[in-house]
C-alpha cells in the first residue's frame, strides 16, 4: 500500500470523526430543548470506510447509522 493510499484513507477517517463530532453536538443541543430531560442518554455510530485501491486511492466513501436511545426514570413516591 502506497504512502498516498494510506494518507488519502487516514484523510476518510479524519472526515468521519469530524462529522461524528458536528452530529454528537447537534444531538446535545436537541437534547437541551427537552421539557423534561432523560436521565440516559446513549447514543451509537456505526460508521463504513470503503476504498478501491490499485496503485492509488480511486474511490472513497464513507456512511453512517445513527442510533440515540434515551431513559426516563419515574421519581419514586417517598
Amino acid at each position: 500500500m502506497s504512502e498516498a493510499t494510506i494518507a488519502r484513507a487516514d484523510q476518510t477517517f479524519e472526515t468521519a470523526l469530524s462529522t461524528i463530532r458536528t452530529v454528537s453536538q447537534g444531538v446535545v443541543t436537541q437534547l437541551k430543548g427537552l421539557a423534561v430531560h432523560p436521565q440516559q442518554v446513549t447514543v451509537e455510530f456505526g460508521i463504513e470506510l470503503t476504498g478501491k485501491t490499485a496503485a492509488v486511492l480511486v474511490a472513497a466513501s464513507a456512511s453512517a447509522q445513527l442510533k440515540v436511545s434515551m431513559t426516563w426514570q419515574s421519581e419514586a413516591a417517598d
